[in-house]
């Protein structure tokens, strides 16, 4: 027997007998004890204390409690078999001339490990049923557990965590049972976790139906051998996981029906904006629907469920019957352009000539070789000298380093700028780049987007040719030059990257992109193809009237090309089955007289990007506009100076120019084909956003002049 005396909570061992003095050796000293208190864990002191506060106050439970717990201050307990318990009890001790308050404890040494480790499990919590060893074998069973996996499963050494694991029914089968169990042996065995849980799905051997487990698992010690273990309790969640699928389906329902009420909102929105902007000005209204687009809305509407009236199929057979019908322009458009109805007259002869030639030339009319229309001998003369002209593109010698070295901090900046931003300034970035704006961007975009490394262009000649080709650009042009050019670049970057574009074509219809974008005005003689044809210059002579400046863009840039200080790339000069065909379609596609045979996605990127000012931030937007008026004022000049009938909206000594007519263009040109990039490709929303921006911007104006008070 062995005990304590207790004296402000500071304990020292008074008799204990041969047998205890065997398995526990000497008490410590009064030192000792308070040094040994000093040097535990707050936890373990906490305990002492607590447990000797409730010897005083007989407020202890009668039970085994384990020696290390309980005499580590008072003895040196360390090399103790710990399987060796304590029961303490209360007494009352005469000593010589006083009694003392003291505590008998008892040692046992042979207790069953069954309830050692049960006693352990039990003062975790009784919840759990079941203890592992590290290596998987099971250690201890509670009986709920004994009577599930049977009453052998702890002697026969049969029953291993991992069957916990292999119970279930996962989809994966086997092999995701084990990765299961690994995860979890990882959690508690290596990562030491505080717990972990892991849901098991099975199949109900009594109903056949799908229930689900919830194992939990609770590291610690054995305290047998003082190794890891882990704690483990397995409960029915199937009520919760059936709440929890409930409760998914319902939030897909609710998920289905929010995106439907979503997509009927933009529907409905998209045909509001389709009644308001379907206009020049607020009182008027022009049919821009193709006979296509008449045809395909009638079918969608059959479909979805609707009763078109038989009107409507009338109307839409007698179009398609006629003779005449153009598929892709709109129906009846001369006759709604130049209604005085519809619109001022001028405006609607400007439209018209954009959209299909000068009016001189229209079918049913002969120029008159005598008349005024023709132009005189001396202004073929000029016109002869203008082609000459158009070589600007003298020999440029340049590096790859040239190039880099002209890019400040500030451009820099601008550059990654460039790569992100639907509303880029490039008349701030021209500013900056001081006339190289387009073989900066251009540049950059080549090598920063791996197009240069992926082709294997020569960086030098690369160089060489940007430069070469921004020299082609006349910087008198008002609009048609190398910054107009930059900005084109730009925007055909954000469409192919930002709008998604891209992912739809290969590494060579993106490079021939990017190179058609640069070229696209190359050479750009500051008049329209009407002009061209209407005064028999060279290059209308050349190519037949047909698209003569967009011709000579494409040829001209060859031939740069071609040049030995320019060949930067010869896997693309000699690609004749990929590269030069999507470049002569995007290149030519930009002729607006082509706006309505526009049928493939290469031709619309570069479409929209070359009138992508029309999404610009409003103030570029509209020095963009102006500065395309001014350049059509500049042709209406050339025109009068050579006796030529001036073109609608290009005589500066009337009231206002092409800026009269951005309504009519917004609507007919700008709206319907930014919307139909942005429904294939949903990244390219921000440019159809600016432009709606801009064309709310024209219409407020448009009102307001109707409106002056």
């Amino acid at each position: 027997m062995r005990s304590a005396h207790a004296t402000q909570d500071t304990y020292r061992c008074l008799f204990h007998n041969v047998e205890c003095a065997a398995k526990v050796g000497t008490p410590r000293t009064p030192a000792e004890y308070r040094e040994v208190l000093a040097r535990i864990s707050a936890d373990k002191r906490r305990q002492w204390y607590d447990w000797t506060r409730s010897i005083r106050e007989n407020k202890h439970e009668d039970g085994w409690l384990q020696l290390h717990d309980v005499m580590q201050p008072v003895f040196d307990v360390s090399k103790l078999d710990l399987t060796a318990t304590v029961k303490c009890k209360p007494i009352k001790l005469r000593l010589k001339d006083h009694c003392v308050t003291a505590v008998m404890c008892q040692i046992r040494t042979d207790h069953d490990k069954t309830l050692i480790r049960q006693s352990a499990m039990q003062k975790r919590t009784s919840l759990f049923a079941l203890m592992f060893a590290e290596d998987g074998t099971l250690l201890n069973a509670n009986q709920a557990a004994l009577r599930k996996f049977g009453p052998d499963c702890l002697e026969s050494n049969t029953f291993h965590l991992k069957d916990l694991f292999m119970e279930g029914c996962c989809p994966g089968g086997q092999a995701e049972a084990i990765a299961a169990y690994e995860k979890a042996y990882e959690a508690c065995f290596k990562l030491g976790v505080e717990s972990y849980r892991h849901p098991i799905p099975r199949i109900s051997s009594k109903t056949g139906e799908l229930k689900w487990s919830m194992m939990e698992m609770w590291p610690m010690t054995d305290p047998i051998t003082g190794k890891p273990a882990v704690l483990v309790i397995v409960h029915n969640i199937t009520q919760q996981k059936r709440l929890e699928l409930q409760l998914a389906q319902r939030h897909e329902a609710l998920q289905r029906e929010k995106d439907a009420l979503q997509q009927e909102a933009r529907s409905l929105a998209q045909r509001l904006e389709a009644v308001i902007h379907d206009k020049f000005i607020p009182k008027s209204h022009i049919d821009a629907d193709t006979p296509i687009d008449k045809t395909l809305n009638f079918l969608h509407a059959f479909i979805a469920g609707a009763e078109p009236s038989v009107q409507s199929a009338l109307d839409i057979y007698h179009v398609l019957t006629e003779s005449n019908t153009d598929l892709r322009q709109p129906v009846g458009l001369e006759s709604q352009l130049l209604q005085k109805s519809s619109m001022d007259t001028e405006v609607g002869m400007s439209m018209l000539q954009l959209l299909t030639g000068p009016a001189a030339f229209r079918e049913g009319t002969n120029p008159d070789p005598e008349g005024s229309s023709m132009p005189s001998r001396k202004s073929l003369s000029r016109q002869t000298s203008m082609l000459k002209g158009t070589d600007r593109c003298q020999q440029v010698l340049i590096s790859e380093a040239s190039i880099s070295a002209s890019l400040t901090p500030q451009l820099e900046r601008m550059l990654q700028d460039a790569d992100t931003n639907w509303q880029f300034d490039i008349f701030a970035f021209s500013a900056q780049a001081e006339g190289h704006a387009l073989s900066l961007l251009s540049f950059h975009f080549f090598e920063r987007f791996n197009v240069a490394e992926k082709f294997g262009m020569d960086p030098v000649k690369l160089a060489t040719f940007v430069r070469v080709i921004e020299k082609g650009y006349d910087p008198q042009n008002p609009y048609h030059n190398s910054t107009h050019v930059a900005s084109v670049v730009q925007m055909t970057h954000l469409l192919l990257h930002q709008g998604g574009v891209a992912k739809v074509m290969t590494d060579s219809q993106i490079c021939s992109t990017y190179y058609a974008a640069l070229i696209h005005d190359f050479e750009h003689l500051g008049v329209n193809n009407d002009y061209l044809i209407k005064t028999f210059h060279p290059l209308a002579v050349m190519y037949n009237d047909i698209s003569p400046l967009e011709n000579h863009h494409v040829a001209a840039a060859v031939r740069v090309m071609f040049r030995p200080e320019c060949m930067f790339c010869q896997r693309l000069a000699t690609d004749t089955a990929l590269f030069r065909p999507v470049v002569v379609n995007q290149v030519l596609g930009t002729d607006m007289k082509k706006h309505f045979d526009i049928t493939s996605r290469f031709q619309m990127l570069l479409k929209c990007a070359d009138i992508g000012h029309l999404a610009a931030a409003p103030d570029t937007h509209k020095r963009w506009a102006y500065q395309l008026e001014e350049e059509f004022f500049q042709q209406g000049d050339r025109e009068k100076e050579i006796g030529l009938p001036v073109s609608p909206l290009m005589d500066r000594s009337n009231k206002g120019g092409i800026t009269r007519s951005q309504m009519g263009f917004f609507s007919i040109v700008g709206l319907p084909m930014f919307k139909a990039m942005a429904d294939v490709f949903e990244g390219a929303q921000p440019m159809l956003d600016g432009v709606m921006a801009n064309y709310r911007s024209w219409e407020a104006a448009a009102a307001a002049a109707d409106n002056p008070g």
